[in-house]
Order: C-alpha cells, then sequence, then structure tokens
C-alpha cells in the first residue's frame, strides 16, 4: 500500500499529503493505472482523518494526476495533466507566447459543482432572461471576492459581465466616443488597440519605467492630447510584469482629478491576497472604472467578470453592457458563486500560485546570470534584449530553435517599439521541456543576431 514518506506539516496536511502523492507520481515511484489505497485504509495508515485524505485525493485529481471512479477507487493517470496542445507537448515547438494561468485539470471539480447545482436548487431560473448587471445575489458574492483582492466595492455599483475583454468593451464604449483620446502604457495590451480602433479612438501611449506610468510623462499627455480617459494594468503588468508601487498608484489617482481624466483599471492577474496593494480604484473611486475577473485566477472557461463603476457612469456602463451582451449568463454567475462561497475558488488560486512560484523558480535557474521583470505570483517574464538584438528577430530566431515567444512589437503602442524585448509565459503544460526550452533562450540571448542578407 501506498504511504508518502514525509509529509510537510507547515501547512495544511490535505495539501502536503496530495503533494506527496504527486511527487511519487512523477518520480515513477508509482505506475499509470496503479491502484491508491482506499480512503480508509490511507487515513488509518498515517494516522489523519477520512476528511484529509479525501481533500488530498481531489486535489491530485485537480492537478490531474489521479482519477477517481466511482466503486472502483482512485488509479494513477498517465501525464499528470491534459496533453498539451498548439506546440506545447512532446512533438514541434514549446509555445510560451501564450498568457494563460497554469493548468489545473478540473473535470473532478465542474462535475461536483454541477451535481451539487443539480440537487441543491431550482434549475429553470437560471436559463430565463435575469437583471441586465446580474441578479443581486451573484454581485454581493462577487463583491465578498474583490474584497479579497482589496477593493471594497458595494454590489448596486457593480455590473457581472462575461469576462474582462467584455468589461473592457463596455468600458470603452461608455465612457469614450468616436475621436477621443485614450492613454495607454507604452506597452500594453493588444486588445485594447484592437477596441480603440472598433472605436474610432486615439490611442496615445505613455512612458513607463519599472514601477508603472511616469507620472511627469502622465501629467505631459493629458495636457498635449486632452484625453478623455487612461487605461492602466497596475498589477502583473501584461506584457512588462511590473507592479505600480503605492506611491505611483497615488500620483496617477492625483493626476488624474488635476485633469479630470477617467481612469480604466484592469486587474485580473493572480495575486496573495491584497498583498498591500490598493487598487487606484479606492483612491480615486468617483472616476475609475475597476475591471477584474476569475479566468486567469480561477478558471479560464469560467467567463465571469466585473465592473465597478462610480454612480455617476453607471447608468452608461450598465446600457453598454446591455447593448454588448443584454446580461450577463445567469448559470455562469452561479458556478462562480458557489465556487467563491464553499472555498473552492480561493483553493484553485491557491494551487494556480503554487504552480506559478515553482515556474518562476525554474525560470530564476535556467535564466541566472539574464535581467528580466516578472512578479512572483504569476507566470510571464518580460526579458530586454541587448543591443543589437531585435524583438521580431530575435523571436524569429527562437522559433527556429523550437521556441515560441512573444516579440515586444506586439504590445507596442508606438512605433517602431523603442525597448527590444521578448515577453516569455511559463507553462506548466510544457513539462520536462520547459527547462531546455529557457536554456535555449539563454543561449540566443549570449548569442549575437547572425548578419541579414541584404540587397543593394
Amino acid at each position: 500500500m501506498w504511504v508518502p514518506q514525509a509529509l510537510d506539516e507547515s501547512g495544511p496536511i490535505y495539501r502536503a499529503l496530495a503533494d506527496a502523492l504527486v511527487g511519487d507520481i512523477r518520480e515513477g515511484r508509482l505506475e499509470e493505472g496503479e491502484r491508491l489505497p482506499t480512503v480508509r485504509a490511507l487515513a488509518d495508515g498515517i494516522g489523519v482523518t477520512v476528511g484529509t485524505v479525501l481533500r488530498a485525493y481531489a486535489l491530485a485529481e485537480r492537478r490531474g494526476f489521479v482519477s477517481r471512479e466511482a466503486g472502483r477507487g482512485t488509479f494513477v493517470r498517465a501525464a499528470g495533466g491534459r496533453l498539451a496542445e498548439d506546440g506545447d507537448g512532446t512533438e514541434g515547438p514549446v509555445d510560451l507566447s501564450r498568457n494563460e494561468p497554469p493548468h489545473i485539470g478540473l473535470d473532478a471539480t465542474l462535475r461536483r459543482a454541477l451535481l451539487g447545482l443539480a440537487r441543491d436548487g431550482a434549475l429553470g431560473g437560471l436559463l430565463e432572461y435575469g437583471e441586465a448587471a446580474g441578479s443581486a445575489r451573484h454581485r454581493a458574492g462577487l463583491a465578498g471576492w474583490l474584497g479579497s483582492r482589496g477593493l471594497a466595492a458595494d454590489p448596486a455599483d457593480m455590473v457581472i459581465t462575461g469576462g474582462a475583454q467584455q468589461g473592457l468593451t463596455i468600458a470603452m464604449g461608455a465612457l469614450a466616443a468616436p475621436g477621443d483620446a485614450v492613454l495607454v502604457e507604452a506597452y500594453s495590451y493588444p486588445g485594447i488597440r484592437n477596441l480603440a480602433r472598433f472605436f474610432g479612438l486615439r490611442v496615445v501611449p505613455v512612458e513607463m519605467d519599472g514601477d508603472g506610468l511616469l507620472p511627469d510623462a502622465l501629467d505631459e499627455a493629458c495636457r498635449v492630447a486632452s484625453p478623455r480617459l487612461l487605461y492602466c494594468m497596475p498589477h502583473a503588468h501584461n506584457p512588462t510584469a511590473c507592479t505600480y508601487t503605492q506611491e505611483r498608484r497615488r500620483a496617477i489617482a492625483a493626476c488624474a482629478e488635476r485633469h479630470d481624466l477617467a481612469i480604466v483599471e484592469d486587474d485580473v492577474n493572480l495575486r496573495d491576497g491584497p498583498r498591500n496593494q490598493t487598487p487606484i480604484a479606492a483612491m480615486a473611486p468617483d472616476r475609475t472604472l475597476y475591471i477584474s475577473s476569475l479566468s486567469k485566477i480561477v478558471a479560464p472557461g469560467l467567463r465571469v467578470g466585473v465592473v465597478v463603476a462610480p454612480p455617476a457612469l453607471y447608468d452608461a456602463v450598465l446600457a453598454a453592457n446591455q447593448t454588448t451582451s443584454w446580461m450577463p449568463p445567469p448559470l455562469m454567475a452561479e458556478l462562480a458563486c458557489r465556487w467563491i462561497a464553499d472555498g473552492t475558488a480561493g483553493e484553485l488560486a491557491a494551487e494556480r500560485l503554487k504552480i506559478s512560484r515553482a515556474l518562476q523558480a525554474e525560470a530564476a535557474d535556467h535564466l541566472a546570470g539574464i535581467a528580466y521583470r516578472a512578479d512572483p505570483d504569476n507566470s510571464h517574464l518580460w526579458i530586454p534584449l541587448p543591443v543589437p538584438w531585435q524583438a521580431d528577430e530575435f523571436a524569429a530566431r527562437a522559433r527556429e530553435a523550437g521556441v515560441i515567444v512573444s516579440p515586444s512589437s506586439v504590445f507596442a503602442m508606438v512605433e517602431p517599439s523603442r525597448e527590444p524585448a521578448i515577453r516569455v509565459c511559463l507553462s506548466n503544460l510544457a513539462g520536462s521541456r520547459l527547462g531546455p526550452a529557457l536554456d535555449t533562450l539563454a543561449g540566443l540571448i549570449a548569442q549575437r543576431p547572425a548578419p541579414a542578407r541584404f540587397q543593394m
């Protein structure tokens, strides 16, 4: 009978037990298809409760390392996770260009949630037309979740959306008119550029450093461009991975106040609690639309987001929400709120944090001696390239060597890109191929680019 060789008792025992089980599967001490001890047998064998073993097995199943079959038992799975796609598997290039959260197997978690939903309540109302802002109960549940991220939100100021992308669409549609200027970070989420084109807006980039937007540059852009709004991502910025300091956030809020500037704050990335980070929305609540989502924190396919709007802007935001989707899907919001209430959302977030930190540690080992920026709770890196590398040229060479990354030109809001750099998204789907892929990037960075052919 399998028993763990040792347990780390510094944290929850069920998590330590799951870690030990996963470790033995990864080390080959347990083989694919091998049946694990019954819950009772393992609990008695190591002196813990049945509930502890149940939670450990459930966590290992969410990670994709075991499968539980009704009436038969718990068995070791093959690869410890889903088969990778689009070049992340055992063949082809290693794709480190996709900014996705660490993968967790969610089959069992979703199945239990849907069975519980079927048992516990009337389902018909979840398929009817609902409130445009989402039900009061769902908004209250999501307000509690936002509180864990450092924002005390009134449910009456909230609109539930189908993810953060819809939230951004709503914000742009509600706040700006064709021809208006929108301030953005010099390197930013590419979807903002598409939205600006869709709404006929002018994108005005603002310089930034490792602490976020430069207040003096923001002040100058406000004077010159007379913008309607600022879009920014203060936490684990995509793509540069910087997190704004508190001082920088206060300076941005003060600048917005001086210039009567609306702010769209995009806060979708993982973090371990508030982490002493006050959202700009809490500093400038009367002019900030705060957008968040569960996709990168709980589950990518859980398309539930939220916009928190100042009362003066709420009606415009609600009308934009009705225009784009009429209402948030009640069934999806119900699932999200159940997971928040029963602790599943918190457990999934904690698991993704743990995987992200392990990936960051692996990257630090393979990229030793190379300067790069990373947020400890997230899995993307920003690596400035040495002269004379250009970002597009480096990305092409990396692809030829079997590694796909994103060049800084993808994110540059002004052409040409001023800082040759690459964004690297660490993926646990790459498995044992991640280390060699990072070694390949490190080797290329240490080289000089080959001379390019040209014509007279």
